[in-house]
C-alpha cells in the first residue's frame, strides 16, 4: 500500500498544533496547585441559588506561592503579550527561511521554556520573562502552518486538510487540560511542565528525520506524488521565499484588508469562550471545578471530528461546481460568527436555565471552531507565496482580544457577577462576531491575487491559473 507523504505531513502538523496548545493552556490547571489558598468565601452570583455549589465539590490546592489575583492573571495573560509582538517578524520568517526549521524552533522553544517553568517559579519576575518568551516563539505557529500549507496540500484537498491540521488546536487543548488535572492530583504541579515539556522531543526528532521543507526536496516520496503536488493550482514553489514581498499591493488589496478586520473582529467570540467561558459557568450557572473542566472540554473535542468533516465538504462541492472557494470560506465564516452569535444571545436573556445554556454554550465553541476552516486559513487562499507574512499581519491585531476581553469582563463584574453585567460581556462579542462576518460577505475573497506572482508573470496569471485548475477538476473527475 503506497504511503501518502503528504497526508503524514499534515498529521505531524496536527500533531504540532497539538503540542503548541497544549503547552499554552496548561499553566491554567497548574496554578491552582501552585498558589495559596486564600481565606473567605468565593463571590458567587446569588441569582440562581437551585444550583448551589457543595461546599465539598469545591477543591482548594494549598501551593507554595503567595501571589495576589492580579500577579496570577499576569502569569496567563504576559503569555499573550509575547504572542502578539512575536507575530509579524515570526510571519515574515516563516515566509523568508527554511520553514521546517523555524517549525522545529517554535516546538523545541516550547519544550524547553515548558520545562523551564518550574525551575524558575520561585522568583516571579523571571516566570513573567519566561511566560514571555514561551508566547514569543509561539507565534511562529499560525503562519507557519499558512506557509507550509501552500507547499504540501493539493488544492482539491485544502479545506479538509485545514481542519485536520487545525484539530490539533482542539485535540490539545483537551488533552492538555485533562491531563494537567490528574497530574496535579496524582503528583504534582510542577510534573505538569516537565511531562508537557519532555514530549514533544519525540515529535521534534522524527520531523527533524523524516520530513523537508518542501516536496521538492523531500527524500521519502514517490515521484507520482511529487508531481501531483509540485504541479497543484496555487502551489508554493521553494523559489517564492526569493522573491520581494508586494508592501503596496497588499496594504491596497480590498480582499486582505478585509481579512484584516475580519480576523480582528472575528477572533472576539472565539477568545471570549476560551478564556471566560469557565468564570461565567462557575460564578452564574454554578458548575463545580470537575464539572466545569468537563464540560468545557467536551466541544473542543468535537471540533477535531466537526472541523474535518465540514473542510470535505466544502472540497466535494467545490470539486463538483456547487460552489467556488470563495463561497464556501465565506459559508465557513458565516457558520463560525453567526450560529454562536444567535446562541449566546439566547443566553443572555434565558437566566438561570442552566441546561439550556449549557447546551448553547457547547454548541457555540463548536460552531465557532470553525474559524480555522474560515478566515484563519484565508491568507493562504489570497497568496500562497507570502501566507506567512499575510498570517502575521492580520493575527496581530487579531490577538488583541485575547488581551482585552479579561480587563473587560473583570471591569464589568468588579461589583459582582449578576447575569445583568454579564449580558453586556457577551453583546460585545456578538456585535463584534456579526460585523465581521458582514465585512467578510461583502469584501472578502478566496482568489488568488495578482500580487501572489512575480510581476513578469501577472498578465498572465489568472488566465494560466484557471486552465490550471480545470485541468485539475477533470483529472478528479475522471
Amino acid at each position: 500500500m503506497e504511503i501518502r507523504v503528504r497526508y503524514l505531513y499534515a498529521i505531524m502538523l496536527c500533531i504540532a498544533n497539538m503540542i503548541l496548545y497544549g503547552l499554552k493552556v496548561n499553566i491554567a490547571t497548574a496554578i491552582i496547585g501552585m498558589v495559596k489558598k486564600k481565606p473567605g468565601l468565593p463571590d458567587w452570583s446569588d441569582e440562581c441559588p437551585e444550583y448551589e455549589t457543595p461546599e465539598a465539590a469545591v477543591t482548594d490546592i494549598d501551593g507554595p506561592f503567595d501571589w495576589t489575583a492580579s500577579e496570577q492573571g499576569l502569569v496567563i495573560s504576559i503569555y499573550f503579550a509575547g504572542y502578539l509582538i512575536g507575530m509579524f517578524p515570526s510571519g515574515y520568517l516563516a515566509d523568508r527561511f527554511n520553514t521546517k526549521y523555524v517549525l522545529l524552533t517554535c516546538v523545541l522553544a516550547n519544550a524547553i521554556l515548558t520545562i523551564l517553568v518550574p525551575v524558575v517559579a520561585s522568583s516571579l519576575y523571571t516566570l513573567y520573562v519566561v511566560r514571555f518568551l514561551t508566547g514569543l516563539m509561539t507565534a511562529a505557529n499560525l503562519p507557519i502552518v499558512n506557509v507550509i500549507l501552500g507547499k504540501w496540500v493539493v488544492y482539491e484537498e485544502k479545506s479538509m486538510w485545514i481542519g485536520i491540521i487545525f484539530a490539533g488546536t482542539s485535540i490539545g487543548t483537551v488533552i492538555s487540560i485533562l491531563s494537567s488535572g490528574m497530574i496535579l492530583n496524582y503528583v504534582g504541579w510542577e510534573a505538569i511542565f516537565y511531562i508537557h515539556g519532555a514530549l514533544p522531543f519525540i515529535w521534534c526528532v522524527v520531523f527533524y528525520i523524516f520530513f523537508a521543507d518542501s516536496p521538492e526536496e523531500q527524500k521519502y516520496i514517490t515521484e507520482e506524488e511529487r508531481s501531483l503536488i509540485v504541479n497543484s493550482y496555487g502551489h508554493r514553489a521553494p523559489i517564492s521565499s526569493k522573491m520581494k514581498v508586494p508592501w503596496k499591493s497588499i496594504f491596497t488589496s480590498v480582499p486582505f484588508l478585509s481579512l484584516i478586520v475580519t480576523n480582528t473582529l472575528g477572533n472576539f467570540c472565539w477568545y471570549f469562550l476560551l478564556t471566560q467561558l469557565p468564570l461565567y459557568m462557575n460564578k452564574i450557572l454554578r458548575y463545580d471545578i470537575k464539572s466545569n473542566a468537563a464540560i468545557v472540554c467536551a466541544p473542543y473535542l468535537v471540533n477535531a471530528f466537526t472541523n474535518p468533516l465540514l473542510g470535505r465538504i466544502l472540497d466535494w462541492g467545490r470539486r463538483k461546481g456547487y460552489w467556488s472557494q470563495t463561497t464556501a470560506r465565506k459559508s465557513a465564516v458565516f457558520i463560525s460568527m453567526i450560529p454562536a452569535s444567535v446562541f449566546l444571545i439566547i443566553i443572555t436573556y434565558i437566566g438561570c436555565a442552566r441546561v439550556t445554556s449549557t447546551v448553547l454554550l457547547t454548541l457555540s465553541i463548536i460552531f465557532s471552531g470553525a474559524i480555522f476552516v474560515g478566515h484563519l486559513c484565508n491568507q493562504n487562499d489570497l497568496a500562497p507565496n507570502y501566507a506567512g507574512i499575510l498570517m502575521g499581519i492580520t493575527n496581530t491585531p487579531g490577538t488583541i482580544s485575547a488581551f482585552i476581553l479579561p480587563p473587560i469582563v473583570g471591569s464589568l463584574v468588579a461589583e459582582g457577577h449578576t447575569i445583568l453585567r454579564w449580558r453586556y460581556a457577551f453583546w460585545i462579542n456578538i456585535v463584534c462576531s456579526v460585523l465581521a462576518f458582514v465585512i467578510f460577505v461583502i469584501f472578502g475573497s478566496a482568489k488568488i491575487q495578482p500580487w501572489n506572482y512575480p510581476i513578469e508573470d501577472v498578465e498572465n496569471w489568472e488566465d494560466n491559473g484557471q486552465q490550471q485548475q480545470e485541468t485539475r477538476q477533470e483529472e478528479t473527475k475522471t
